[in-house]
């Protein structure tokens, strides 16, 4: 695991966006490798990006956010009961059991805590199995202690 620390505005997302390959490198210099190899043209379809901000639908559980999550991005060939399975496993793995059936929440119908929302997020991504993950700000809302 690495982390990158500084100040507010100091280029932190920016610099995990170049990493990421969700960002155009015209005009940077140097080259990102990945176990020493250059990344592949369709490197960003196949690791994990868990941006800042909340990119769940508060209507839903947190099941379904994260069965939506595999629904929408495992291959077609994965059947909805591996993607079930999937989905089971995440949810085992960041804790998430207790809240698994409770609405997420919007402004004005208080669902899942800050930080319950958070490891949703994470979950949203670690349905796809990514042999990497970058997280932009994965502390917000508690402490995480990833393993």
């Amino acid at each position: 695991m690495n982390a990158i620390l500084g100040p507010s505005g100091c280029g932190k997302s920016s610099l995990l966006d170049v990493l990421a390959a969700r960002k155009d490198p015209s005009g940077l210099n140097g080259k990102v490798l990945i176990d020493g190899q250059l990344q592949t043209v369709d490197f960003k379809y196949h690791v994990g990006y868990v941006v800042q901000d909340d990119i769940l639908s508060g209507t839903l559980t947190v099941r379904e956010n994260l069965a939506f999550s595999a629904n929408m991005r495992l291959p077609t060939s994965v059947n909805q009961q591996e993607k079930s399975r999937i989905v089971a496993r995440v949810i085992h793995e960041l804790g998430l059991e207790k809240c698994a059936d409770t609405y997420v929440g919007t402004d004005l119908n208080r669902g899942v805590s800050g930080g319950e929302r958070k490891r949703t997020n994470i979950g949203m991504e670690l349905v796809l199995s990514p042999s990497i993950i970058f997280l932009d700000e994965p502390t917000t809302g508690e402490t995480l202690i990833l393993v």
